[in-house]
């Protein structure tokens, strides 16, 4: 039982640190891509392009975010302490509501965006 309970601890990390590195570089990537459309496009077609990047960012972050729950989850089978339990269904109510609202926010973007 206590193999089983370190490999789930080392998936756990290892989904957590895969969810840091996503929002990481969704980071970078948004801030070089903000960086070449100010610099290097016309006034008129900045608009456009920092919602397409917007877009991509929010569905970056939904991506890390679900794998955020996941790792939340495998932290509460390990533990099995109430407080976690309490803890991670708080965090399956939030969480989700964020990614929903990014990706409501998304949708508007690319129906924007397709004009």
């Amino acid at each position: 039982m206590h193999l089983l309970h370190t490999i789930f601890e080392w998936v756990e990390l290892l989904i957590d640190v895969s969810a840091a590195l996503v929002m990481v570089l969704a980071f970078a990537g948004a801030f070089f891509s903000y960086a070449q459309i100010t610099f290097r496009s016309k006034r008129v077609d900045r608009i456009m392009k920092m919602q397409i990047v917007r877009c991509d960012l929010g569905v970056k972050l939904v991506f890390a975010l679900e794998l955020l729950i996941i790792s939340d989850l495998l932290h509460t089978i390990v533990s099995r302490s109430m407080d976690d339990m309490i803890i991670v269904g708080a965090l399956v109510l939030i969480r989700p509501g964020i990614g929903y609202f990014l990706n409501k926010e998304i949708e508007e973007i690319r129906v924007e965006v397709s004009r």
